[in-house]
């Protein structure tokens, strides 16, 4: 389940549901969050094949890489699936939420193939390794946010301060949980020469800075109670959700089971949408 990111595709697809719980109290449109979970698990099972030649020798011997090469017609089964599932989904999307497509699709490209023109070649988005968690928040809160807020009302509705608030509180908790991950590569990133925020900074400021990330995020709920329209039932869920992860990242440390962190930071997703879920119904 997690070394085949269906877990993943589970706890992104939570996500987007969590936007339509705050926006209108439901789970939201199954054919949106059908797509979010096929998307996520076609680029995921497509990016672990495709990488697995750029991988140093001592990574591929580590259990999550290791399982790739073991499974690999596992994954080509899972992203010929998950490519069928997009394009019948895509059927049901109005023309309008296309366009949501075009920033997630263009940031999934250029994480995957070099896009980007340089004195020494061509690069890929994820080596531009500063940037490599951004683009990661960035791509899933667009998408998990916009996408259901669009399917349901208009473009216009991207600009709704509630749905900014959503955008941007999921731009800080992802950017949060993904800080975890970097901690995990620590070592292999300073072989490589390869510049992270833990190998700028260390793996215990990077969790200073993740949890600085979360108390931003809990003050953008409390203004959003406080001066909009979020209920007191949503804002203590997510801000329990955002307490129980600053715990969570005091277990980030480079040489924990793989299987840690996509069960602990990933599933950080799916823990945020039971909370508001369960709260909802109090």
């Amino acid at each position: 389940m997690v070394y085949s990111n269906i877990f993943l595709a589970f706890c992104a697809t939570a996500y987007t549901a969590k936007t339509a719980l705050l926006l209108t109290g439901t789970n939201g449109n199954w054919h949106v969050n059908s797509i979010v979970f096929f998307a996520t698990l076609f680029l995921y099972c497509f990016h672990r094949i495709n990488k697995r030649k750029l991988i140093s020798p001592n990574e591929l011997i580590e259990e999550r890489n290791d399982w790739v090469n073991n499974h690999k017609t596992l994954y080509l089964f899972l992203i010929g699936i998950s490519t069928l599932m997009l394009l019948e989904e895509l059927f049901f999307m109005p023309l309008r939420t296309w366009l949501v497509f075009i920033p997630v699709g263009a940031l999934g490209l250029g994480y995957t193939f070099p896009i980007i023109p340089t004195t020494k070649g061509w690069k890929r988005l994820r080596d531009i390794y500063w940037l490599k968690t951004f683009w990661i928040a960035f791509a899933f809160s667009w998408l998990t946010t916009f996408l259901p807020a669009v399917y349901r009302g208009s473009l216009s509705s991207m600009l709704k301060p509630e749905v900014l608030f959503i955008f941007i509180r999921g731009l800080l908790f992802l950017f949060a949980i993904c800080i975890p991950f970097d901690i995990r590569d620590i070592e292999f990133d300073k072989q490589k020469g390869v510049t992270t925020l833990p190998v700028l900074f260390g793996a215990k400021n990077s969790v200073y800075i993740a949890v600085i990330l979360l108390l931003l995020f809990i003050f953008l709920v409390g203004t959003d109670f406080v001066y909009f329209n979020l209920n007191i039932k949503a804002a203590s869920a997510l801000s329990l959700s955002a307490m129980v992860t600053v715990i969570l990242l005091q277990f980030a440390k480079a040489k924990r089971n793989s299987l840690v962190f996509p069960l602990l930071y990933d599933g950080a997703m799916l823990t945020q949408w039971i909370f508001l879920f369960v709260f909802m119904l109090l």
